[in-house]
């Protein structure tokens, strides 16, 4: 991120003009380069990913910035879920502690309160994966020269086609494939209403997961843009400027870390929410 931001602030300097619009774009949407910690002839160096970039029977397959830190938080939630209950027991560690509190928390105020406790019970392993997942992607841009996968729409389609697929088969497992259709539409409707009203929930069904992708995607988009812009105010300003968006930033910083668990608890806790009505469509 400092790295991006220096090299568009010295690209100013010597007359290459360019909008802070500009160099907020070309930084969220550059997926190709990723910045490491290793300082050389003055700035942080970048690891090109170009030479990943590659088809398969013409999906695009390529190894992009938000698919090494999926990676990256793949193996961090692994980490973090394991090395506590090492040899089958949990070691009471104030850290697994922690953990026992997102878990009870999401339990007991999340899944039981929308599914019930059979239903919740069931399908609570699903819910703590996608909580702890997106809460690990949303920390991972936090990191120095980290990035956030939830910063990218393609990551959070991908979990909003999982909720979806999720919402559709246990609404087919617990009502029958006739049972969930003959549930989409409210009882009770006139028949000439009817004909309206199914493109209508049909579309209401696909909304679901979109507002599930675009909400979680543009959260933690304007998160990252509004550091940018404070990190470029720093570079470009003088000394009487700087100090200010240096408290911005730690500011924001902190904003961000209550926004990380915000998304996550929003994303599981709609996610659940849909899932009962699918379930409980009488409900």
């Amino acid at each position: 991120m400092t790295n991006s931001a220096a090299k568009s602030a010295e690209h100013g300097a010597t007359g290459h003009e360019e909008s802070f619009g500009d160099i907020v774009t070309h930084h969220l949407t550059e997926l190709e380069t990723m910045s490491i910690p290793w300082w050389s002839h003055g700035r942080f160096k970048s690891l090109s990913l170009e030479s990943l970039q590659f088809d398969l029977f013409g999906f695009d397959l390529s190894i992009t910035k938000p698919v090494v830190y999926l990676w990256v938080a793949s193996v961090i939630l692994i980490l973090i879920l394991t090395l506590p209950f090492r040899g089958g027991k949990l070691l009471r560690s104030k850290f697994a502690n922690l953990i026992e509190v997102y878990i009870v928390f999401i339990r007991d105020e999340v899944i039981y309160p929308n599914l019930g406790e059979k239903d919740g019970r069931r399908m609570l392993p699903f819910f703590l994966t996608i909580f702890f997942f997106i809460l690990t992607m949303n920390m991972c841009g936090l990191i120095p020269w980290g990035n956030s996968p939830t910063g990218n729409i393609n990551v959070t389609a991908g979990l909003a086609i999982v909720a979806f697929f999720t919402i559709q088969a246990q609404g087919i497992m617990q009502n029958g494939l006739g049972g969930h259709l003959k549930a989409l539409l409210p009882p009770g409707l006139p028949a000439f209403v009817i004909p309206i009203m199914i493109p209508v929930e049909i579309m209401g069904t696909f909304a679901k997961p979109f507002a599930l992708c675009i909400r979680l995607f543009a959260n933690m988009v304007a998160g990252h843009a509004v550091i940018i812009v404070l990190l470029l105010l720093i570079l470009q300003g003088g000394y009487f400027i700087s100090p200010m968006p240096i408290f911005g930033i730690l500011f924001i910083s902190l904003l961000e870390i209550f926004v990380a668990h915000l998304q996550a608890f929003i994303f599981t806790i709609l996610s659940a929410l849909f899932v009962s009505m699918a379930i409980h469509p009488s409900h």
